[in-house]
């Protein structure tokens, strides 16, 4: 509805306001990087750049707040592995998971929960080394993690099960729309897989997604198509609509230009006015400014 047609809200007790606001907690996300890869670019975006090799990070999000210290996707343990079986990949000293969390000034013994989007090596090699806390994986990708399609089998090499983990150290995730924590809600993504799930997350710069593989390029972002390597093509247009409709933000798992540890600054989803109206994303920050 059209903002002229929509009736007058009632008037606001200022002091009601500050108590709304203060409210839902409000988390930081930081940008960790746990592995790289040299891929065909057409996998980073549908139906573009073919024959093109890029090199890609693998971003984690470490998220604090409430008194909480929370992962999503675990990166890549194994470089070596992912190299021989599938493309070159590499990490520097402070991209391997323990690295990361010492730049962080985190253990592994202090994250109290571990959220993975899918299944994917890349997003759960380093499940194992957080024995201690609560896991959240989508039901749907979990049933399908037991038997993939036949080309897409080696993406799941079953890491999220390195011992000492197990079927019941996982919550499987039902619902659409699942409150992790206040401020911290799921959402399905399904496309690249069939359980995809994507984080919305609280921050001080409004709501911020944290899409996994959903959504890998700006370029993407904001021509509203997903990634090129895909469970169902149509499955994943829907979702990159869905998270630039609840989202003001995002950190996608294989964004190029973020930066190692960022913790602010994020796309702005509105970022589709890139290719729509000719607007640069700073422009459209300027006019929300």
């Amino acid at each position: 509805m059209p903002a002229a047609d929509r009736p007058s809200p009632p008037a606001h007790d200022e002091r009601a306001v500050q108590a709304h606001a203060s409210k839902t907690p409000r988390y930081r996300v930081t940008a960790v990087n746990v592995g790289n890869m040299r891929v065909d670019a057409s996998e980073m975006s549908y139906g573009r750049d073919f024959g093109c090799k890029v090199d890609i990070p693998v971003w984690c999000a470490a998220i604090e707040g409430n008194g909480k210290r929370i992962i999503v996707d675990t990166g890549i343990s194994d470089p070596q592995w992912v190299s021989r079986l599938m493309c070159p990949s590499w990490q520097l000293p402070e991209e391997t998971i323990d690295g990361a969390l010492n730049v962080l000034g985190w253990t592994r013994n202090s994250v109290d929960i571990v959220i993975n989007s899918h299944l994917h090596h890349d997003h759960c090699a380093n499940n194992s080394a957080f024995p201690q806390a609560e896991f959240f994986v989508n039901l749907a990708e979990w049933e399908y993690s037991q038997s993939p399609i036949a080309p897409q089998r080696v993406l799941y090499n079953e890491s999220w099960l390195a011992h000492p983990l197990g079927l019941f150290d996982y919550t499987l995730v039902k619902d659409d729309h699942h409150d992790v924590l206040p401020g911290l809600r799921l959402i399905r993504t399904p496309g690249h897989t069939p359980g995809h799930q994507s984080l919305l997350v609280n921050t001080d710069e409004g709501v911020l997604c944290v899409s996994g593989d959903a959504v890998n390029t700006r370029s993407s972002l904001a021509e509203g198509v997903p990634c090129g390597l895909l469970w169902s093509t149509a499955h994943g247009i829907e979702s990159v609509e869905r998270i630039r409709a609840l989202a003001d933000r995002i950190l996608m798992c294989h964004d190029g230009e973020i930066r190692p540890f960022q913790e602010s600054g994020f796309p702005l989803t509105t970022a589709v006015s890139d290719v729509e109206t000719g607007t640069t994303p700073d422009d459209t920050e300027a006019q929300h400014g």
